[in-house]
């Protein structure tokens, strides 16, 4: 992917981990869905994003092709292409970056939906349009604990965006950074709105629409 050259602010990049992207891993085995046994630190805030192809008559519904999770310091906890459940009509390659050879062999779907559902479990999840990506691994996760970028409105505002502001143009006004240039980049993108959600964090957390869900769960839980 290309970048403008320009540094994303110094409090965040402080943070970040300068680790090289790999290859996924294909296929990851089974007995490695323990949290215990991640390459990185487990940290209390983590990135997810999913990379997804066509199934369905038209090539229209999205299945999970690749998911990456990465932590709070941009390091890659996992990043697993995904066996397909059904026939692929349209891989999207040129958006989701995903071909035939990456899935063939790609870990089974329970496997790292398993993965996932651990690693996440009562953490903060920080995405862009999340709702899309818990869908495609059937998950849920409790509101309270959801940070997305896309829905959360001084971001938007602060971009001047009108509607929901793509993950693209506000890494490029927050960030400097050139993000989807072309094909998808899971990791890149779960470090993007990492990166972003750490330069709100402070008046995210301590905003009324954080302090509901958390006392709305506070009273269900009761």
């Amino acid at each position: 992917m290309s970048h403008t050259g320009k540094k994303a602010p110094l409090s965040v990049e402080l943070k970040f981990d300068k680790l090289s992207l790999n290859e996924p891993k294909i296929p990851l085995d089974e007995n490695e869905i323990s949290p215990s046994e991640l390459p990185v630190e487990l940290t209390n805030r983590i990135a997810l994003d999913c990379e997804m192809v066509g199934v369905g008559t038209k090539g229209r519904d999205h299945m999970l092709a690749r998911v990456s999770l990465v932590n709070e310091h941009g390091g890659v906890l996992v990043d697993c292409y995904v066996k397909p459940q059904q026939p692929v009509r349209d891989y999207r390659t040129e958006i989701s970056g995903i071909r035939p050879e990456h899935i063939a062999d790609g870990t089974e779907f329970q496997i790292i939906r398993e993965l996932v559902r651990k690693v996440i479990h009562g953490r903060i999840l920080v995405g862009h349009a999340l709702k899309n990506d818990l869908m495609v691994l059937n998950l849920r996760h409790p509101k309270y604990n959801v940070r997305d970028t896309a829905r959360y409105r001084p971001i938007a505002k602060k971009a001047h965006a009108f509607g929901t502001p793509s993950l693209k143009s506000i890494a490029q006004t927050f960030l400097g950074e050139d993000i989807q240039d072309g094909e998808h980049d899971s990791v890149e993108d779960a470090r993007a709105a990492m990166k972003i959600y750490l330069l709100f964090e402070k008046e995210w957390e301590k905003s009324p629409h954080v302090r509901r869900k958390v006392s709305a769960a506070l009273r269900e839980a009761t």
